[in-house]
């Protein structure tokens, strides 16, 4: 639906290179490495009918994908693999240097308006509390 919603935007205020509107879509870490609707939208990013200048993943992983620990839910070391499709830089920061976490969505702000790509900010944490 960002996607769209973004490109919809964009389209009525006839907007290129596509700066005004940024989309932005938080990830859990499972999300991320498991549903095919992200692999589809980012792989569909320089399409001429469907890009929006890249958007900005926020990954919010704490490391067990709701109930599967990381390595019974996927092949790969990091959730964030999927961005490697299409080159996309990743940020892996830290949840507890919330300092870095703004730094990160800093640059990828900046890296997006330069060069109309997708970026990933991968912020690995942890479940304090447990569980939901």
């Amino acid at each position: 639906m960002v996607y769209g919603r973004v490109r919809a935007i964009q389209d009525k205020i006839d907007e290129k290179p596509f700066n005004k509107a940024v989309g932005i879509i938080i990830h859990g870490d499972a999300a991320v490495a498991g549903q095919g609707v992200v692999y589809e939208s980012i792989e569909m990013q320089d399409l001429k009918d469907y890009t929006t200048g890249g958007i900005i993943h926020i990954v919010m992983n704490n490391q067990i994908g709701f109930t599967t620990d990381p390595y019974q839910a996927r092949s790969t070391y990091y959730c964030t693999e999927v961005a490697k499709v299409v080159g996309a830089p990743v940020f892996h920061v830290n949840a507890d240097e919330p300092h870095l976490v703004d730094k990160c969505m800093e640059i990828a702000y900046e890296y997006r308006h330069k060069f109309n790509k997708d970026i990933f900010i991968d912020i690995v944490g942890y479940r304090k509390y447990g569980h939901n």
